[in-house]
């Protein structure tokens, strides 16, 4: 465990103690690591005893917390979420999706009567260092990661051809190799052939990265629509656009209406815009972007982003129904090839 992460989870327990007078016990030796990578977490309150799965986080986003909810991994034990520094409207999401947390600033909820805690508005002392990224999770690594994640078996292919695939330098492709080597995602099989293995793993930190690291830096525009059935009756094609996000998962599940409207776009939009009568607006609900992919994917013919995409844009909203429908997206189109490796 990164001493990082360990100091995290030995300061926040320290300070929920302090703040609730509420006493815990860490578990750490005799656990099998792969299911309690971060131990166990004993609370004692009015002559009950409560045990959780330890989930430490040096930071908590929306995508984070969106997985966290729809973690099979503890096999219905309850977790709890420690982590650095938790913003009010996370800590309020967190509450939302009831998912347990603490920090180490003395924000916290936990709800398991007669236990009852939650503390938010506590801010760091001093500022907070941002972990530094690793380049396999920033812009250019993300788009090669998003690649190899669709197509495991490109892992084997030239440099040349991965590069083209994924839309960045040759000379990126060596590096990121070396990095997914030392990160456990990648390992030697012979002399000439690699694997990519721990694909989950590898799929869940491209989605915690995604927002923040490349999804910014591919927005071209928003505009704002009151019009909300208006994609029913629009060909994508015809725009060379594709859907992604809630409007993708309505025609792939039938489960959503969709109120925002994500679409990636290699050609001028202006004929999109004008024929939808669109208007520009800062935090318009109608949303373009380019896209970072050169493959072909069985989602295409759909008119439809890749199936991680759609996955890594319900996400990022931290809205619960779409957290929902992300995970009908993963068990549908993801699972079968990430989630038994």
């Amino acid at each position: 465990m990164p001493k990082r992460v360990e100091n995290i989870i030995k300061a926040a327990l320290g300070v929920f103690e302090k703040t609730t007078g509420i006493e815990t016990i860490r578990q750490v030796e005799h656990l099998n690591d792969a299911i309690y990578p971060d131990g166990l977490v004993q609370i004692a309150h009015q002559n009950r005893q409560w045990h959780f799965v330890v989930e430490a986080k040096t930071r908590v986003t929306r995508a984070i917390a969106g997985m966290e909810k729809l973690d099979p991994i503890h096999h219905g034990e309850k977790t709890l979420l420690i982590t650095e520094y938790v913003t009010p409207p996370i800590a309020e999401m967190l509450k939302d999706l009831d998912i347990f947390f603490i920090d180490t600033v003395g924000n916290a909820y936990i709800n398991e009567p007669p236990l009852y805690v939650f503390i938010k508005g506590n801010k760091p002392q001093v500022p907070l260092k941002r972990e530094t990224q690793k380049r396999l999770f920033k812009p250019s690594g993300l788009r090669v990661v998003f690649a190899l994640l669709n197509n495991p078996d490109m892992i084997n292919n030239p440099y040349r051809d991965i590069a083209k695939t994924a839309g960045v330098a040759l000379g990126t492709i060596g590096w990121l190799i070396r990095d997914l080597k030392e990160m456990g995602f990648c390992i030697e099989i012979g002399k000439r052939n690699r694997k990519l293995v721990n694909l989950n793993k590898l799929f869940r930190r491209w989605v915690e990265a995604y927002p923040e690291q490349l999804r910014p830096k591919h927005i071209k525009e928003r505009f704002e629509t009151v019009k909300h059935n208006w994609w029913k009756k629009v060909n994508i094609k015809e725009y060379g656009a594709y859907w992604g996000g809630e409007v993708a998962t309505a025609q792939l599940t039938g489960y959503l209406k969709p109120a925002k409207f994500t679409i990636y776009a290699n050609q001028p939009f202006g004929k999109l815009v004008l024929k939808n009568r669109l208007h520009k607006a800062e935090n318009g609900n109608v949303e373009i972007l380019t896209p970072f992919w050169n493959f072909k994917h069985e989602l295409e013919d759909l008119d439809i982003v890749p199936p991680i995409l759609v996955y890594a844009d319900l996400m990022a909203t931290g809205d619960q129904r779409n957290i929902e429908a992300a995970g009908m997206i993963y068990e549908k189109y993801i699972d079968r090839f990430i989630g038994e490796d």
